[in-house]
């Protein structure tokens, strides 16, 4: 297999001098003497300034007219169109370059070359596929492109201003109470420095001081009266003044690209919400919007020419004759006839287990075929399931070949599965399932003990080599499709009246139906993950009606549903039509791999469009993108809500290109995510190129830390950094990028004196750059990143996602306890970017300082005498910091299981504040030494930590700030607790990612656990107060884990 990355075969970095074998049109080749940092642009002129010494060159037209193509390292034909691309980052198998005359549309190549660049996915293996699915879904999907950019362009400038430059604001215009209170003592108002800067850079700066209600265009109506009044104009003047140009101005955040574009409360605005908290003055360049449309451009939606394939050949299938599922009165019967590719370790007998499931349950019995011989397996056997009228529309078939082995030790026999597939027993065009099917099955996931896989992905593993299946269903004397709505809702209703007939004969008593209804207020409270028994479920589906006034008890009766009944399942969809909007949470709950039915998600999407603004859909679009694997067809509601947002803003359009992109290397879903993020490309706009230019710039970083680990010595790592980023192709690559982490901030030029190679074990780049914001010296003069390559950070960016979380809900109970969660970004296989918190230290670093004794763990007053050192004119503020910080994300690790905490992923910044780092570890999966549990704490509380906390004194703990920092722990704890479903479905959502620490509910049981979910308030209070002792009554085995891990560094 090619490198998956490199500049040429067999090298990390090609040497600084490539010979490259030209291959004319002529039929002759030219070998022409390159850097590796040459533009194509420069090495096609070098290439004809060659060619005028060889035959036939009087035959070759202008070198406009021609491109290279070249065979890339993925074994791939690439034409290269953008010839301002440099020789080494071509990913070239060899240096062999043949040059051609472009076919076709040469726009609409282009365009297919960068995205295939872009997406990892060559546009023409796509436009290759003869599945009538993909070819529907291209073509439909594009309808949704064509809305969103309709809608940008709708407002003009200033719509396409909101979508390159989306606004940063909060749902509530209402300040959450922490805040209200802070600014109540300042009578509601916030003082505000507006910087206007003329044409030859010179500054005034106005101080406005305003009603945290007003608009931003009050802001620079009372900048404008500010400046009148300086020029002594007269307050007719004045007004004419503001009349004239309050319009015309935008307020721009100082240090990045961050407008107040949208007419709100200026308290709604995020970065005006966290001066208030920091204590800080908001700052503002005063701009011309003319300025900002200027640097817009213009949307040019190209259709592509594949939107007419497939159109026929499905016009042709709806044409057919069919019969409905109602219509069919037999039984759904599956043939499994023989597998091929078949591995088993030992000679024994194998069998295929088949059953038929509606998300998580069911339908029927699982069927098993008699056991056959594994060198030669071959069953020829019919299996028999549900009747087809009662099949559920997104029902599946599950497969696996399963082997049986005799234990050693036991002499009894264990079954264990070698291989599962999935079929969706109706297709995107609703047609039942029917003809022989040859199914590539896909390796069990790692820990996974059951042996059938239904919430898999559906489709065949396109590895040809893997397990092989062959199937066959029964066919009819027409297709079979599924009924529409119509007759669907004939049904329901027919089943609804025969049913109310019977309960007007059994009328219970009003004790029976009050009993019922305090039973059923408890089932509905319940957590997602909560066992709901089958009387339960009776008394739901009885009292159906009753839950309409329950709206968010929807979940909870869909587990109620018989779906293995077409009357059960119409009266639900009659139901649904009724019922009212479910909250964003409730929403997120019906998208997890337990609630399958298109209606059901349909309906979970729509609620969730109207429910969730910019600001909370950000929140949840990690696990948003995770839901879309549990989608059973590629084009669904849930697609096509997330592509229009992430088209109606680029802040939201970099998190989900990046959510796909990371997760493109993965096979099972490489081609669903590959065609949404092509969809997204052809939608973008001119963000396309920025994009274009992250990629390029993460490619460069990986080339570079796969070459500085294999091939330079620790001890020259540092310097050949330093080299590589002085080279021209870097300097091009690293310069003016967008960052992934937030799209607002521009990277300038690497200050490649400031960045480093880290000694970690992966060695992960230090990254500067510079700030070209022109007053960035009134905010941030640089940005700091890491650059990671070989950490699945997927596990962090979850984890961190949680902590913003938590941290939302504390403040907006009127709780800021200080939180840092930092930004990260998993950007592919193994590779992604952190943010780096400023003025930060880990404990480690803090206790060197004193030397040995603080440093192995005998000295516990150094932390709080640094924090004491840097803030002597702030003391009581840093300790503040340092108490909420502690509290919040003692409660925090606790919850989530963090382990691995060591002094070098705790940190400290300058002005108090603790934070945690490196989440490679949680949900109780603590690191083990000789099978012992090195961490024996829920959460760590060090003497360190309790002597900050009570300011420095001997016995802290019976200090009264010991006393109020565990109330504060407590109170912290409770507020979680009250949103322990929506953590819980967070959670749920990630299980098809594949992180190997949360495979199973099993794993979110833990958080079940330490929620305390199934006790009242009073006993869970109880259990974290138990839990907050033990933490602090055993932290010595803490402080001996801290001095081991220092030690071992030392010896290192």
């Amino acid at each position: 297999m090619p490198p998956s990355s490199g500049e040429l075969w067999g090298h990390h970095l090609m040497p600084s001098q490539v010979l490259v074998d030209c291959l004319l049109p002529t039929g002759v080749i030219v070998p022409i003497q390159c850097n590796r940092d040459v533009t194509l642009e420069r090495a096609k002129f070098e290439l004809w300034s060659e060619a005028k010494k060889y035959p036939l060159f009087s035959k070759l037209l202008d070198p406009d007219s021609y491109i290279f193509v070249a065979i890339t390292q993925d074994a791939e034909r690439e034409e290269f169109y953008d010839e301002t691309r440099r020789l080494c980052d071509l990913r070239l198998f060899q240096p062999i370059l043949k040059v051609m005359e472009p076919i076709g549309n040469r726009e609409e190549k282009i365009l297919n070359y960068e995205i295939g660049m872009l997406i990892g996915i060559p546009v023409n293996d796509l436009n290759e596929t003869k599945d009538l699915e993909v070819m529907t879904f291209r073509r439909n999907i594009l309808n949704v492109c064509k809305e969103a950019i309709g809608e940008r362009e709708r407002n003009g400038p200033h719509g396409q201003a909101l979508y390159a430059y989306p606004p940063d604001i909060e749902s509530s215009k209402f300040l959450p109470p922490h805040l209200h209170q802070k600014i109540r003592a300042k009578d509601d108002s916030v003082i505000m420095c507006v910087w206007v800067v003329s044409g030859n850079n010179d500054r005034t700066k106005y101080s406005v001081k305003l009603n945290i209600s007003a608009s931003p265009t009050d802001v620079i109506a009372e900048t404008i009266r500010r400046r009148s009044r300086l020029m002594s104009m007269t307050k007719e003047h004045t007004q004419m003044c503001i009349e004239e140009f309050s319009q015309s101005y935008v307020l721009k955040v100082c240090g990045c690209d961050q407008f107040l574009l949208e007419e709100c409360p200026i308290g709604q605005y995020k970065y005006i919400r966290d001066c208030i908290a920091d204590d800080k003055i908001p700052q503002f360049m005063l701009y011309t919007k003319d300025s900002v449309y200027s640097s817009l451009t213009e949307s040019h939606f190209t259709v592509p020419s594949y939107v007419q394939r497939g159109i026929q050949a499905l016009a042709e299938i709806n044409n057919q004759q069919i019969l409905y599922t109602n219509d069919v009165n037999t039984a759904l019967r599956i043939k499994i006839s023989c597998a091929s590719y078949v591995n088993v370790k030992e000679f024994g007998k194998i069998y295929v287990k088949a059953g038929i499931y509606h998300g998580t349950e069911p339908l029927s019995e699982i069927r098993n075929t008699h056991q056959g011989d594994s060198t030669n397996p071959r069953w020829d056997q019919w299996l028999t399931f549900l009747p087809i009228p009662d099949i559920p529309r997104s029902a599946r078939l599950c497969l696996s070949i399963c082997s049986v082995s005799v234990a050693k030790r036991k002499n009894k026999k264990v079954h264990y599965a070698l291989a599962w597939g999935n079929i969706q027993m109706f297709d995107f065009n609703h047609r039942l399932a029917s003809e022989k099917v040859s199914l590539h099955l896909w390796p069990m996931p790692q820990g996974m003990d059951d042996l059938l896989n239904p919430i898999g992905l559906p489709g065949s593993n396109p590895d040809k080599d893997c397990p092989c299946l062959e199937i066959e269903f029964d066919r009819l004397a027409h297709p079979v499709a599924y009924p529409p709505d119509a007759l669907i809702d004939q049904i329901g209703q027919t089943a609804y009246l025969k049913e109310r007939q019977g309960i007007y004969h059994m009328a219970d008593s009003r004790e029976q139906s009050e009993k019922e209804m305090d039973m059923l207020e408890e089932i509905i409270s319940r957590d997602p993950l909560a066992d709901i028994l089958e009387q339960d479920k009776e008394l739901l589906w009885k009292r159906r009606e009753y839950c309409l006034t329950i709206p968010n008890s929807l979940p909870k009766l869909l587990l109620a549903v018989k779906w293995y009944d077409r009357k059960d399942v119409a009266q639900l969809y009659l139901l649904l039509k009724r019922w009212p909007q479910v909250s964003p949470e409730v929403g997120l709950e019906l998208l997890d791999c337990s609630f399958s039915d298109l209606k059901v998600r349909e309906f979970a999407v729509s609620c969730l469009d109207k429910g969730l603004r910019d600001d909370k859909l950000l929140q949840y679009l990690l696990q948003l993108v995770q839901a879309l694997k549990y989608e059973a067809y590629l084009e669904n509601p849930l697609t096509s809500f997330l592509l229009k947002r992430a088209l109606l803003s680029q802040r939201i359009g970099n998190f989900f290109f990046w959510h796909l992109k990371s997760e493109i290397h993965r096979t099972s879903i490489r081609l669903r995510f590959g065609l949404i993020l092509e969809a997204y490309c052809r939608g973008c706009g001119s963000y396309l190129k920025e994009l274009i230019k992250q990629v390029e710039a993460l490619d460069k970083l990986t080339k570079l830390t796969d070459m500085l680990k294999s091939e330079v010595k620790d001890d020259d790592q540092m310097k050949r950094l330093h080299e590589q980023l002085q080279q021209p192709d870097y300097v091009e690559a690293l310069h003016h990028v967008n960052s992934p982490l937030c799209c607002g901030h521009i990277l300038g030029d690497i200050k490649k004196d400031f960045c480093q190679v880290k000694t970690s074990k992966k060695r992960p780049l230090w990254l500067v750059w510079s700030n070209p914001d022109p007053m960035a010296d009134i905010a941030d003069n640089d940005f700091l990143l890491m650059f990671k390559n070989g950490d699945d950070l997927r596990q962090d960016m979850l984890t961190l996602q949680v902590i913003r979380l938590m941290d939302s809900i504390w403040k907006a109970e009127g709780l800021d306890l200080r939180m840092i969660p930092y930004g990260c970004m998993a950007t592919g296989k193994d590779v992604g970017l952190i943010e780096g918190v400023r003025n930060s230290k880990t404990i480690t670093s803090i206790q060197n300082v004193r030397g040995t004794i603080a440093a192995m763990q005998m000295d516990s007053s150094q932390l709080h005498r640094w924090i004491k050192e840097r803030n002597s004119d702030r003391y009581e503020q840093a300790i503040d910091a340092f108490t909420k910080s502690c509290a919040g994300y003692c409660v925090a690790t606790f919850v989530l299981g963090i382990g691995d905490r060591h002094p070098e992923n705790i940190m400290v910044t300058e002005d108090g504040r603790v934070f945690h780092i490196d989440f490679g570890h949680f949900l109780d999966h603590k690191k083990k030494k000789f099978g012992i549990n090195r961490e024996r704490v829920p959460f760590v509380l060090t003497e360190d930590f309790i002597r900050v906390i009570a300011k420095g004194v001997d016995q802290p703990i019976k200090q009264k700030e010991y006393v109020n920092f565990q109330e504060l722990c407590s109170s912290a704890y409770m507020i979680l607790r009250k949103h322990s479903h929506l953590i819980i479905t967070l959670f749920t959502l990630m299980l098809s990612c594949g992180i190997p620490e949360l495979q199973s509910l099993d794993d979110i049981g833990y958080v079940r656990k330490t929620l305390a979910v199934e006790k009242d308030d009073q006993a869970a209070i109880k259990y974290f107060h138990t839990q907050f002792r033990s933490a602090y009554g055993v932290s010595w085995t803490t402080k001996l884990d801290w001095m081991c891990h220092n030690f071992k560094k030392k010896i290192n």
